[in-house]
């Protein structure tokens, strides 16, 4: 299997406020300045997963591309965090 993708978006003043939280706090681990300047990070080898993140937060927006295996740990639990949510999710055909 080949191209598996799983997309969401995440608007931190739309969740219940233990949530934005929670996802102010995995953020504010991330040194969003260094990895996006170093970005794309990846990694050797095929079939690894890669994940592409944009944070925008306070008129500042950055976009950081890692693999699996070079992705650092606050990374990691941010994309474990965020890809949870979107298991999660109903579609959006169910949406109201």
């Amino acid at each position: 299997m080949a191209a598996l993708e799983l997309t969401t978006a995440v608007e931190s003043d739309e969740l219940p406020d233990p949530d934005a939280r929670q996802l102010a706090t995995l953020v504010g681990e991330i040194d969003l300045v260094d990895l996006a300047a170093r970005s794309p990070l990846r990694g050797r080898g095929a079939d690894r997963f890669q994940y592409d993140l944009v944070v925008s937060d306070e008129g500042a927006r950055h976009e950081i591309t890692v693999s699996e295996d070079t992705a650092p740990p606050e990374v990691r639990a941010l994309t474990n965090w965020l890809m949870d949510r979107a298991k999660h999710a109903r579609p959006t055909s169910e949406q109201p």
